[in-house]
């Protein structure tokens, strides 16, 4: 008798699936190669029938294994001749892990509205590799030089004096190391104004700067930079004036864990290193925008600390 359901209830699950249309889930990315610390989007796409399926859409965790969600967007609604026929949401995520990764398959549920059966589709996972800089294609290659013969020479006393001289140089750098290393410090600026008040006079002096000029303009983002570059190095007590992009972002992650001081400084330094060194001349208005970002992120700093210390 058992079977006999069974076999009823599978009979008319296929010919509901049959005489409805098959539920379309997918996944796309705008880019699979990112930045560390750069944004890319992910677009989940549904076609479907509302007539015939009732929808249980994904729901995307803040932290996903090497990536972080930082925005999506509302759930978009398409229809054909008033009846539903797809959904479509975008999300914004980072990484702050460098190397090959996928992104996870999503799980999308369809209730069939005839039956109690659940429909689940399964999105492709999507590769992404996150690195710290992008490799130079524009370089010619060079072509493989022959092999060229040389003449051996192999003196006995060639090889004591290099042996000798290589356990001086050896003793005396050893020597110097453990001098600097004995008498190293930290190397802050100082000044008589507080860490971020001495970050807002220098945000608030930039004003001076022709921004319609490409001198000028890239002067402007280079002392944007520093003044960050500054802050961090008074607040923190540690040397951010020779450091990387990259190596900023890894280090701001590692002390404030939140996300949005991350974004920003992100998104500050990518847009004023772009100005720097590719030459990037940017509108006068998103100039403005990005030393407003700085700003922000140096409140968002001093408030989580501030915070701390209460």
């Amino acid at each position: 008798m058992r079977k006999v359901l069974l076999t009823g209830m599978l009979s008319c699950l296929a010919f509901l699936l049959a005489n409805a249309q098959v539920p379309v889930v997918k996944a796309s990315v705008d880019k699979s190669d990112i930045l560390i610390g750069e944004q890319f989007k992910v677009t989940i796409q549904t076609n479907f029938s509302g007539d015939d399926f009732f929808i249980k859409w994904v729901n995307l965790p803040d932290s996903l294994l090497h990536f972080e969600l930082i925005n999506k967007s509302k759930i978009d609604s398409t229809y054909k001749n008033d009846h539903l026929t797809g959904l479509s949401q975008t999300f914004t995520l980072t990484s702050f892990d460098s190397g090959k990764w996928s992104f996870p398959a999503l799980s999308v549920n369809f209730n069939p509205l005839k039956l109690d059966t659940t429909l689940s589709i399964l999105t492709d996972s999507l590769p992404i590799t996150v690195s710290f800089s992008v490799a130079d294609t524009t370089s010619a290659l060079k072509d493989i030089k022959t092999i060229r013969g040389v003449e051996v020479l192999n003196p006995v006393w060639y090889w004591v004096a290099g042996a000798v001289l290589i356990l001086g140089l050896t003793l005396l750098g050893y020597w110097f190391y453990r001098r600097s290393k004995k008498n190293k410090k930290v190397v802050t600026p100082t000044s008589n104004l507080s860490p971020y008040e001495e970050a807002m006079q220098e945000l608030a002096s930039l004003k001076q700067f022709d921004l319609t000029s490409t001198k000028e303009l890239q002067q402007f983002h280079i002392k944007l930079i520093d003044t960050l570059r500054r802050y961090l190095s008074r607040k923190e007590n540690n040397d951010y004036l020779n450091k990387t992009t990259g190596d900023i972002l890894v280090a701001v992650n590692n002390n404030y864990r939140d996300k949005d001081i991350v974004t920003k400084a992100a998104a500050a330094l990518r847009f004023s290193d772009a100005v720097k060194y590719a030459k990037y001349q940017p509108p006068a208005s998103d100039s403005k925008a990005n030393q407003q970002t700085i700003k922000e992120t140096i409140d968002l700093i001093e408030t989580v600390t501030t915070k701390t210390k209460l």
